[in-house]
């Protein structure tokens, strides 16, 4: 009894006018509302826990060589450190984003910073490569000459948390929304917002404003709409967070700490 249309015999300018009851869509539109505030909050957790670990990552990449030019002697051995740590940032992003877009940008910068050292061909040609530049970071790390033997390991700590951090980003980067629901509240969301000028259409002409149909239900539609996409960008953070500016900042902060960003400057302007 609750499914039925009202189909009036009047028609005008040879179209049929069909009005629907209300009541389906007041009963529908709080489920209607539940899915895109749950698909919404769904999103923006995705996307504030890869900004939250990449924040942790541009951190401790921080931390590391901060530590280093302090306990190590050996301007030399910390400022090939650095470059690692940035290798390290910059294939994370490298696994997080398209291939077509970033591989080959990924090997013209890793290969400019590193010219002919063999830690950058041995990085790129591993099958996993945020894995090899992890243990590279170990290893560069611990052949730094240090009096301390306690440095090491308390800055070892940060790489710990560099491998948390990842591990986080690629849990996001590979589970994504379902499919289902993502298709389940779109279905919805068209099919409510195709039937609402129906619903509308009585309410606006007995107040003769039956023109007003349209443009009232376009406006809803653009907002309601506009929620589902912000989800949907939402839901791939890592589309939309600016990595390369994240790994620009390691690499131009870890210059400062191990004293090159001088020379850098001096080499760009020449």
């Amino acid at each position: 009894n609750y499914i039925v249309t009202d189909v009036t015999s009047l028609p005008i300018n040879n179209f049929w006018l069909i009005s629907l009851p209300t009541l389906p869509f007041t009963l529908s539109s709080p489920a209607l509302g539940l899915l895109l505030v749950f698909r919404t909050n769904a999103a923006y957790t995705r996307w504030i826990t890869g900004r939250d670990a990449w924040a942790r990552i541009s951190t401790h990449g921080k931390n590391l060589v901060r530590m280093a030019s302090i306990f190590s002697s050996d301007a030399d051995a910390v400022e090939d450190f650095s470059k690692v740590v940035w290798l390290y940032c910059r294939t994370v992003m490298n696994k997080l984003s398209s291939p077509d877009e970033d591989e080959e940008v990924y090997q013209e910068q890793v290969r400019e910073i590193f010219e002919d050292s063999p830690i950058a061909e041995k990085i790129m040609s591993s099958p996993d490569r945020a894995i090899s530049a992890w243990k590279e970071l170990s290893i560069q790390l611990h052949s730094l000459p240090a009096s301390d033997p306690k440095a090491l390991i308390e800055t070892d700590k940060s790489i710990i948390i560099l491998g948390e951090c990842t591990s986080t980003c690629e849990k996001i980067y590979s589970s994504p929304v379902p499919l289902v629901y993502t298709r389940h509240t779109a279905r919805f969301l068209t099919l409510w917002i195709l039937l609402l000028p129906c619903a509308l259409w009585s309410s606006f002409t007995s107040v003769g404003t039956a023109w007003a149909v349209v443009p009232a239900c376009g406006v809803m539609a653009f907002f309601l709409f506009g929620v589902d996409e912000l989800a949907m960008q939402l839901e791939e953070p890592f589309s939309i967070l600016p990595m390369q500016v994240f790994c620009d900042q390691i690499l131009e902060s870890n210059q400062v700490m191990v004293g090159t960003e001088d020379i850098t400057r001096e080499n760009e302007e020449n």
